[in-house]
């Protein structure tokens, strides 16, 4: 018998991806007003008191893109990312824009990921409900058996329906400088499938 289960949990901690990029004619040049930018974000996340260690080098790449009315001109961009976790989320949304705002044109956020550091405890609940679920489902069928359920035979921890989705924070304009942030609720989810005995006969 599968049961399911879950339980909410608040998150704890803002991931934000950022990113400078960067238009020039040639390689170095847009390679250099992108570093330029992006020691301006890491200067201004320093200054809101973020730790070096909690930023990190994202994707970072550079390409070539047909630009002019007739698509006969080449230019190169250069994106250079950075993955910031922030355990304030309270101050994350003034911490981004300061960013944001440090960086000026050639930055971008791709994104706000909102989670939870530690989803044990609501995993626990999820999992007990799941138990709880798989049980009552047992019995009632038993019921309608007209049979006693007996001992436990096997139980089997399966992968939670749907997961538990990340939650995303939609970023408002650069200009404003401040970038909400609402923590709301994760689900965390499980699933479990036990197998019961009959019970023995009376008599």
């Amino acid at each position: 018998m599968r049961g399911s289960g879950a339980a909410e949990a608040v998150p704890d901690v803002v991931v934000a991806d950022l990113a400078t990029e960067v238009r020039a004619d040639d390689v170095s040049t847009a390679l250099r007003v992108a570093t330029d930018a992006l020691a301006a974000v890491r200067g201004a996340l320093r200054d809101s008191g973020v730790d070096d260690r909690a930023v990190r080098t994202g994707a970072t790449s550079t390409w070539t893109e047909q630009a002019g009315p007739e698509g006969d001109v080449l230019r190169v961009v250069a994106r250079l990312g950075l993955v910031v976790t922030l355990h304030d989320v309270a101050a994350a949304g003034d911490v981004v824009g300061a960013a944001l705002a440090a960086g000026g044109a050639p930055v971008r956020l791709g994104g706000l990921r909102l989670v939870v550091s530690d989803p044990a405890p609501a995993q626990v609940r999820a999992r007990e409900a799941a138990w709880q679920d798989a049980a009552a489902k047992a019995r009632h069928l038993a019921d309608l058996a007209g049979r006693v359920l007996g001992p436990v035979v096997d139980v089997r921890e399966d992968e939670p329906d749907g997961g538990a989705a990340p939650l995303f924070a939609r970023a408002a304009r650069a200009e404003t400088f401040s970038v909400p942030v609402e923590p709301g609720e994760q689900t965390v989810r499980a699933g479990v499938t036990a197998r019961w005995a009959w019970a023995d006969d009376p008599g």
